[in-house]
């Protein structure tokens, strides 16, 4: 089963965000992503949150619409998307995409790029989306495939000390059991040339974006 996470970030095509979500079975609304559900003409299967950031007009629609709203305490250990990702675990989604989750605070950013971490050591596929940014995180002896445009940017980072035995197929700066540390600009930019791409890693954290300008 797969789920959809709206945080409270930038959303700027509202219609290639609803065709992201139409695939899901579960769509979740952090606090104040409830706002782009609304105005994507989505009805959420519920809402969790300290509820800081959701205007009454919204909460009253949604009220009206029997969407099941949790409000936690504003002072909590917890980010309102982390709330939202460990419902999805609890209602044994396998896949997680999360929308909404970058903007303009950087912390808030990292800390949702961070939870596909979370995701990966409970077993779950986790991605988040945006209109320019698909970000994926793979670990020991894992693989990715992804499908895109030839042409198309996917830039490679690590996430821990060194992402050894990374292997690629597909991409223009082809790498074969390459060692990339934590620090350098090393893994940016590469190219697809092919409509299919392989990545794997023998060991440690790559996180691995597929961009557009």
């Amino acid at each position: 089963m797969q789920a959809a996470i709206i945080s409270n970030g930038y959303i700027r095509d509202y219609e290639f965000i609803r065709n992201v979500v139409f695939y899901a079975d579960l769509v979740i609304c952090a606090d104040g992503g409830a706002r782009h559900a609304c105005r994507m003409g989505i009805v959420p299967d519920i809402v969790i949150g300290d509820l800081d950031s959701m205007d009454d007009n919204v909460k009253d629609l949604l009220i009206k619409k029997n969407v099941e709203i949790i409000k936690y305490p504003t002072e909590k250990d917890e980010t309102d998307t982390q709330l939202a990702v460990e419902y999805a675990i609890r209602k044994k989604c396998e896949e997680i995409v999360m929308i909404g989750c970058l903007g303009n605070r950087f912390d808030h950013s990292f800390a949702n790029v961070c939870l596909l971490k979370y995701m990966m050591d409970r077993g779950l596929k986790g991605k988040i989306v945006n209109e320019n940014n698909e970000i994926y995180l793979i670990g020991d002896n894992d693989s990715i495939q992804l499908t895109g445009e030839i042409g198309e940017k996917v830039s490679l980072l690590p996430m821990s000390d060194y992402a050894d035995g990374v292997t690629t197929e597909g991409l223009y700066y082809k790498l074969e059991n390459a060692r990339i540390p934590l620090g350098i600009s090393y893994g940016i930019s590469n190219v697809f040339i092919a409509p299919k791409v392989k990545i794997s890693i023998k060991q440690g954290l790559l996180l691995i974006i597929k961009a557009k300008d």
